[in-house]
Formats: C-alpha cells, structure tokens, sequence
C-alpha cells in the first residue's frame, strides 16, 4: 500500500470515530448527509445517536429510510437549540423521505411519530 493511500486510509478512520459534544454530533451528521438528503450512516452510528440498536425501531421496509427518519427526530428532539446549524439539512431529509414515500404526508408523519415514541 503506497504511502499516500495509507494516510487517506488513516483520515477516513478518524473521520468515521464516533464524536462527542453536541456540536461536533451535530458536525458529523451534517456532513454524513448525501446529495439526495439520506443520511450515509449505520446501525453501529444509530445507537451510539439513540442509545438504542437500530432493531429496536420499528420496522420499516427500506434502512436508509428508517435511518434518516431518526436522524431528523433526533435533530428536533436532542438539538432542537441548535437548530440554525442543522435546518437546511433537515428540510432537505424531509422532502427527500416525503418523496420516498410518495408524497404521502400522513404516512411520513406516522413515521415520524413512531420514532418520537421510540426514543
């Protein structure tokens, strides 16, 4: 493995380390959100987000989805004071999931609601 390729190796491991403090979570989610407004994160990322394994959540047909449902929760929910950072990111998760679910309002509120009383 050339020199460079084990830095880069070595960047992407620290930047994939859990953070701590609010901010720096709030930081690591913003920049975890892909293009399409998904979240790029796992279950291992979920529970240490909630506290609680992924499984724990109810079941719902496509992953992603179910994962960026809760980040945006979580967003409302755990860093509501800080909301001018992640707002934009939220909204664009929210027409995303809206989208996925067939613009189907009442469907995504459900969604939404579940996780609410999950946490």
């Amino acid at each position: 493995m050339s020199s460079l390729r084990q830095q880069h190796s070595i960047i992407e491991e620290k930047d994939d380390k859990w953070p701590t403090g609010d901010q720096n979570i709030v930081r690591y989610l913003i920049k975890k959100q892909k293009f399409d407004g998904l979240w790029d994160i796992d279950a291992e990322n979920i529970e240490h987000l909630t506290g609680k394994p992924l499984s724990n959540f109810s079941s719902f047909n496509n992953q992603s989805t179910l994962i960026s449902a809760i980040v945006f929760v979580v967003f409302e929910r755990r860093f509501a004071t800080m909301s001018a950072m992640w707002h934009g990111v939220a909204q664009k998760a929210r027409k995303r999931l809206l989208d996925l679910l067939g613009k189907d309002a009442k469907q995504l509120e459900s969604l939404l609601e579940d996780i609410r009383q999950q946490l």
